[in-house]
């Protein structure tokens, strides 16, 4: 099969033996700052962020707040960027040890880039890429004109072949595509080739989410027919096993398709921490548990190895834009 291997761990790199204990201390000591009234959605995804950082739970959840109140100040302006999604790049700046001051000016400073390429104005989505792009590009590797225009010419070949989907919400997906060696003509085909794989071989629907769905498994390298009989056969084993598979749940299949472990372990050890977490943070829900099942399970089976580690960040990413999303419909009702 021909998938990246989980074999190696890099020296130095933190992986706990047990990621939903280390999910629950990290996720206490985040609560402990919450209101009465506050949002446990970014906590649990911050929490998950932060899993495989060392350092003490109340260390880092302090880090967390520290930085969220950071940047609270400095994009103070950007009116759209929640409370939760906040939290949530304040968790990914503590994780790589990034400046929140030098975030939110690369922050200024890139969207004067997207301006000057004519691309559509979302001060949300155009931070979420701006985050990715400094982890794909590298901190210490300014992100120049010629990456948006690269960046701006995926976007505009994903637009050719789905102009009624594609929008500001696949800037992140841009931004991770951006590293990939090939011309963006071919990067637009290949997903396109994907997302029809996808719904031909796995019955999926079309829409937003088979488009985010394809566009993440481009980054496999894998035939379009071949990672979508993958997706289909996850799929089958999680519906076999109980779980309800719909359009929320393709981001997860589409991270777990990266793993080398055949389909009924990686199915076996997502619905483990899916029953534990039901049975201990009922308040998660079904789908929710999922969700955090398929991150745990992706910790576990994959550790933190050097190629597969970034896509526990897109992961992340993806989750951001559901929280996005999902306040966006309930401001417009």
């Amino acid at each position: 099969m021909p998938f990246r291997s989980d074999d190696h761990v890099p020296a130095g790199i933190y992986v706990p033996a047990d990621p939903l204990a280390r999910f629950a201390e990290i996720y206490e000591a985040l609560d402990d700052g919450r209101t009465w009234l506050g949002d446990k959605v970014p906590l649990r995804l911050a929490a998950v962020c932060l899993i495989t950082t060392p350092g003490e739970p109340a260390h880092l959840a302090s880090a967390t707040r520290r930085r969220d109140a950071d940047l609270r100040s400095g994009l103070g302006w950007l009116s759209s960027v929640t409370s939760a999604v906040r939290m949530l790049i304040a968790a990914q700046l503590v994780k790589h040890g990034d400046d929140p001051v030098t975030f939110i000016d690369e922050v200024e400073r890139v969207r004067a880039l997207f301006r000057a390429a004519k691309l559509r104005r979302d001060a949300v989505h155009e931070t979420l890429a701006v985050l990715v792009l400094r982890r794909v590009l590298g901190d210490h590797q300014r992100i120049e004109a010629s990456h948006i225009e690269r960046f701006h010419a995926i976007y505009e070949a994903m637009k050719r072949r789905h102009w009624l989907l594609t929008g500001p919400e696949d800037f992140a997906a841009c931004a991770m595509l951006l590293a990939r060696p090939e011309d963006p003509e071919t990067i637009g085909a290949g997903t396109d080739a994907i997302y029809q794989a996808l719904h031909k071989q796995a019955d999926m629907w079309r829409g937003d989410a088979l488009q985010t769905a394809a566009n993440v498994l481009y980054l496999s390298g894998v035939e379009p027919t071949i990672i979508a009989e993958r997706f289909a056969q996850l799929m089958a084993g999680f519906r076999t096993g109980g779980a309800r598979i719909g359009q929320g749940q393709y981001d997860e299949l589409a991270i777990l398709c990266f793993l080398a472990w055949p389909v009924d372990r990686i199915v076996e050890t997502v619905m483990e921490f899916r029953a534990q977490l039901l049975a201990t943070h009922a308040w998660i829900g079904k789908d929710g548990a999922l969700n955090l099942a398929a991150s745990l399970a992706f910790i576990r089976i994959a550790g933190q190895d050097s190629a597969l580690g970034p896509l526990g960040d897109a992961k992340l990413l993806l989750d951001m834009q559901a929280i996005v999303a999902a306040r966006q419909a309930a401001a417009a009702s």
